[in-house]
């Protein structure tokens, strides 16, 4: 193994992670090479549909770290394979959907679901402290803050729209209004600590 490669692993907003990181110009340039991975639940309720949300996070990344002062605070620049997606499903209150205000049976509606996934590509911009360009074997850390710019698009569909026009045009309103709010992360927020061994 290259010395001063090192490994390590951490926790962030994007889930757990591994990483790889390999130094270009010792104690100036490093490039990190790492995957992450976990899911989260929650429930949300937009204009009266009840829905469950279960992201999986599932993305890996080619960075190169630039310590403009020979230290540990370094600057970030890189690209994120993105394969991250959150399942959608409707929960139904009382036996019926109330769908921007109109209430349709949930045996009639059928079972609501959707997606929301995001471009493979997405690049990243950041900055953090860490010693992975550091001289010899020994500790590893990192603490990094970052953006990851990507765009959602979403799907959301219930069997019954079909054979219902005003709940297929409830369902699209519903479907832009969830769009609309996953956008707001287009520039998604990566915070991340990490610890592991320089070789």
């Amino acid at each position: 193994m290259r010395a001063g490669v090192g490994l390590s692993a951490g926790a962030g907003t994007l889930g757990l992670s591994l990483t790889l990181s390999v130094p270009i110009v010792r104690g100036w340039v490093d490039a990190r090479l790492l995957a992450n991975g976990g899911r989260i639940t929650r429930h949300e309720m937009t204009d009266g549909l009840n829905y469950q949300g279960r992201a999986h996070f599932r993305n890996a990344a080619l960075l190169a770290d630039i310590y403009p002062f020979g230290g540990v605070f370094h600057v970030t620049g890189g690209v994120y394979y993105d394969d991250n997606r959150v399942d959608l499903t409707g929960t139904p209150v009382d036996g019926a959907y109330a769908v921007n205000g109109y209430t349709v049976p949930a045996a009639v509606v059928g079972p609501v679901t959707g997606t929301i996934t995001y471009a493979r590509f997405a690049p990243y911009l950041g900055l953090g402290l860490s010693n992975d360009a550091g001289v010899g074997a020994g500790l590893a850390y990192g603490v990094d803050l970052g953006v990851m710019w990507d765009h959602p698009t979403t799907t959301l569909s219930a069997p019954g729209a079909a054979y219902d026009p005003a709940l297929a045009f409830e369902i699209a309103a519903v479907r832009a209004q969830i769009e609309q709010q996953a956008s707001r992360l287009k520039a998604y927020p990566v915070i991340s600590v990490s610890l592991g061994y320089r070789f």
